[in-house]
C-alpha cells in the first residue's frame, strides 16, 4: 500500500510538471510551423512602392510606415503637440502593439516581469500602441526595408488606424514612453497568446497580403520573411 501511493504520488507530480511543458512545447512548434506556412505566397516585391520596414529588438516586430504618403496621413492621430518637442516629430513613425504592461516594462527579454507573463497568457483587453517617430530610417541589421503597392501602403494605414482606441471626440489618447521621440497610445484589441503583439504586426501584413506566415506569435515569425 506504501509502495502504491508512492508511486501514485510520482506519477502525479510527473503528470503536474509534465503537461504544462507539452503544452509549451507544443505551443513553440506551432509558433515554429505556422511562421513558416505562408500566406500570400504568391507576393512579389513591386519594383516601384512605397518603403516601408519591420524593425525588431528581440522581444517585439514593429512596422515603420512614412507618417504621409500616397494620399494616407496619421497626423491626426499621431500628432506633433504629443510630443515635448515638436522637432522630434518624425517622417516616419515606428508602429507596434501589444500587453499595455509588457510593452511599459520589458523593452528586452530579461525586462520581462513574471505578472506581466501571467496576464499576457491568460489574455487581456489592457493593450497599447508604441509609437516612436523617426526621421528618413534606413536599414540596419535589426531593420528590414521592402517595397508596397499603394493600394497594400492603404490597408496598412487602414489596419493602424483601427486599432487606435479613439475618444468621443475621435481623439487619440498619449501617454509617456521610453524618451522624448516616442510615446504609448491607448488602442483596441486583445491580448494574449495566440495574438501576440508579433501576431499583430505579422497580421497586418498579411491583410495587406504581403507574403507572411500564417501565425507569427514571435519575432523571428516575421523578420525571416525579409532576409
Amino acid at each position: 500500500m506504501k509502495l502504491f501511493r508512492i508511486n501514485s504520488v510520482g506519477t502525479a507530480l510527473r503528470a503536474l510538471i509534465g503537461w504544462p511543458l507539452l503544452v509549451i512545447g507544443l505551443y513553440f512548434l506551432s509558433a515554429l510551423v505556422g511562421s513558416f506556412i505562408p500566406a500570400n505566397s504568391d507576393w512579389k516585391e513591386p519594383d516601384q512602392g512605397i518603403p516601408i520596414f519591420v524593425e525588431t529588438n528581440g522581444v517585439h516586430v514593429s512596422l515603420i510606415v512614412p507618417i504621409s504618403a500616397a494620399g494616407e496621413d496619421l497626423s491626426d492621430l499621431i500628432r506633433p503637440e504629443h510630443l515635448g518637442d515638436i522637432d522630434l516629430y518624425g517622417t516616419h513613425a515606428m508602429i507596434g502593439w501589444g500587453h499595455r504592461n509588457v510593452y511599459r516594462n520589458a523593452r528586452t527579454w530579461g525586462d520581462v516581469r513574471s505578472g506581466d507573463v501571467a496576464s499576457a497568457i491568460i489574455g487581456s483587453d489592457e493593450t497599447t500602441l508604441h509609437i516612436y517617430h523617426l526621421i528618413d530610417p534606413r536599414p540596419a541589421p535589426h531593420r528590414k526595408r521592402f517595397l508596397v503597392s499603394q493600394q497594400q501602403y492603404r490597408s496598412i494605414i487602414a489596419s493602424i488606424r483601427s486599432t487606435f482606441d479613439l475618444t468621443s471626440e475621435r481623439r487619440t489618447t498619449a501617454h509617456p514612453a521610453y524618451g522624448p521621440n516616442n510615446l504609448f497610445y491607448d488602442s483596441k484589441g486583445h491580448y494574449s497568446a495566440y495574438t501576440t503583439c508579433n501576431e499583430w504586426t505579422g497580421g497586418v501584413l498579411r491583410k495587406a497580403g504581403v507574403r507572411m506566415g500564417i501565425w507569427t506569435p514571435m519575432p523571428g515569425g516575421v523578420m525571416h520573411w525579409f532576409d
